[in-house]
């Protein structure tokens, strides 16, 4: 089964969650949208079993995925 990946991502003021193209929240420090979005892919796991994690693209460019459940 495909991870269903959330992403946290700069976008100016702060920093976003999204999946896929859907902007989820905006404007947010990035401790609170790595920490909103690993509650979501949380939740999403336990609701449908599904593997989810969450991606974090950091301003040096690299991606560093975290909070992986399933």
């Amino acid at each position: 089964m495909e991870r269903t990946l959330i992403s946290v991502e700069p976008d100016q003021p702060g920093w976003l969650i999204r999946i896929g193209s859907l902007a989820l929240e905006r404007n947010l420090d990035k401790i609170v949208a790595i920490d909103r979005a690993t509650r979501l892919a949380q939740a999403r796991h336990h609701s449908t079993g599904g593997p989810t994690g969450v991606q974090v693209h950091m301003l040096c460019g690299e991606t560093v995925a975290i909070g992986l459940h399933g």
